[in-house]
């Protein structure tokens, strides 16, 4: 009697969890089953998970429920979707998830992009940094604007000494850029790859490999961590981790190291750590620690994506040569034919078609097509759906950007989408806006993103007015059709051909003089 008396209470017990588990199902968002405990793990690739998450938008609807290794998982498809869980509910919808991989075991996390917050005090203090030093007002600032035009000449100038090796510019000359910009530091520009400017590139890598969801497995099976190395073939991923740390403590404190010098002996440059140093007058080392990692966030904000942008941009006219033509004859207009001066941010508000191919290039290959994932932090309702708290939420702006609907023929690279008949700028709303919709949402929305959108604005017009971009030719003389494809967790085309050219003699010359007076 007592055994079938324990059989009909599991047999009670079985059936009032699968009630639960059904009627939890269908309080959630449509998505893919998966299996148990496992989920939808296995179908998650390795690369392009955007793509299988538009899947299943297009499949179940912008709002995607499903658990990836029993964490309850939301994949957001839509602009308002975003808006109204990200924006509007930012107060609960800007924590993080745990990082195993690339936060606690590489570092990352005592970053910005990893820290836990709103509500963490170092998540504010980087918000406040950040936003006094490169924050909408702050990038209007004449001494910045001139940073960013004086190595745009220095990157034209690596063009036209180098043109076959463009691919590597644009990741060069943003890691100077921010080198500067962070530390006062002057990158080399004639002895080859400048020491710190790969110590920077060769950090960047590892937190985009260790950011690809599903890369490493400890992220969907965190009791691996506990693992000592030596049980692993050739130390698996703890040997990578370890290896990518000493890469990312190697930007944290080679940099800093430098301004420290500089400060000695009275040589600092303006920086945005000489001035927290300088407002703290008397660093503590907990001070010291937080101003390297908010430096550091400066890199992982930029050093990758602008470089993404700028890529993409040489693919895009490649394939659009009356895009670039139209393009040429507006700055032509603008600046004459005399090759007497580089476009400035000056010329901004009278290049309307320059502005709307940077729109463009955001749009038709986001940097970051997912960015970072976001965390609940109580439960909610939204559309009559219960989220549970601690649900990782992805918001997957490749699908937004390629919404029919919003970009008609949304494959095709087409400035005109931003323009009246007249070829004014449109007033776009912001659920067209790829300049909003590719930089994150609500309380984690990148805070370098003006300072990159100029970067990119002034990196596109110049090389624009100064060279010529088209297809490469091979042996036989004929155009070399590139590949149309962007991978990574930070989005980049895949390696291909072009052939870069001055304009003519007097634009190189205009090139030339002008990284000459930097």
């Amino acid at each position: 009697m007592r055994a079938a008396a324990d059989a009909v209470l599991c047999l009670a017990f079985l059936w009032i969890a699968w009630r639960l588990s059904r009627r939890y199902r269908s309080a959630s968002p449509p998505g893919p089953a998966g299996l148990p405990f496992v989920g939808v793990a296995y179908q998650i690739p390795d690369d392009k998970q955007w793509l299988k998450f538009h899947e299943w938008t297009l499949r179940y609807g912008d709002v995607v429920s499903s658990t990836v290794m029993g964490q309850p998982t939301l994949i957001l498809g839509s602009f308002r979707a975003a808006s109204d869980l990200l924006d509007t509910k930012g107060a609960i919808y800007s924590d993080r998830p745990d990082a195993i991989m690339a936060g606690e075991l590489v570092g990352w996390n005592r970053g910005l992009g990893y820290a836990h917050g709103p509500d963490n005090p170092r998540f504010r203090e980087f918000r406040r940094l950040f936003q006094q030093f490169i924050g909408p007002r702050a990038c209007q600032d004449a001494n910045i604007l001139a940073m960013q035009e004086e190595e745009t000449h220095r990157l034209m100038l690596r063009f036209l000494r180098d043109p076959k090796n463009f691919y590597r510019h644009p990741r060069e000359s943003t890691g100077a850029l921010i080198l500067r910009l962070a530390y006062g530091y002057e990158a080399a520009l004639d002895q080859g790859q400048d020491p710190l400017v790969e110590v920077v590139e060769i950090a960047m890598q590892g937190f985009a490999k260790a950011s690809e969801p599903g890369a490493f497995l400890v992220d969907n099976f965190p009791v691996l961590r506990y693992v000592p190395e030596w049980l692993m073939p050739s130390g698996g991923f703890k040997a990578v981790a370890r290896r990518m740390r000493r890469e990312l403590d190697e930007m944290y404190d080679l940099p800093f190291g430098f301004v420290k010098e500089q400060m000695e002996a009275g040589k600092a440059r303006p920086s945005f750590t000489l001035s927290y140093l300088e407002e703290k007058r008397t660093p503590t080392p907990a001070d010291e620690e937080l101003i390297k990692a908010a430096a550091a966030s400066l890199y992982s904000g930029g050093a990758d994506t602008t470089p993404s942008s700028m890529t993409a941009f040489i693919l895009a006219m490649m394939l659009r040569p009356e895009v670039q033509e139209r393009a040429q004859r507006e700055l032509d207009t603008v600046l004459g034919p005399s090759w007497t001066r580089l476009p400035t941010f000056t010329d901004r508000a009278q290049l309307p078609y320059i502005e709307a191919i940077v729109l463009e290039v955001l749009r038709w290959n986001p940097a970051v097509p997912l960015g970072l994932a976001h965390r609940l932090t109580q439960d909610d309702v939204y559309r009559d759906w219960v989220i549970p708290k601690g649900t990782v939420v992805w918001a997957n702006v490749w699908s937004m950007l390629q919404d029919p609907v919003v970009f008609p023929e949304p494959t095709e690279f087409r400035p005109e989408r931003y323009l009246k008949e007249g070829g004014t700028l449109k007033e776009l709303e912001r659920h067209e806006d790829p300049s909003i919709i590719g930089f994150g949402f609500g309380r984690r929305i990148c805070p370098g993103m003006f300072f990159a959108m100029n970067s990119i604005l002034i990196g596109i017009a110049t090389m624009l007015y100064v060279f010529d971009i088209s297809k490469a030719k091979d042996e036989n003389g004929a155009d070399i059709l590139p590949e149309v494809d962007f991978r990574g967790f930070i989005s980049h085309p895949v390696p291909f051909k072009c052939d870069i050219r001055p304009r003519s003699t007097e634009a190189a010359s205009l090139v030339a003089r002008a990284a000459a007076q930097e």
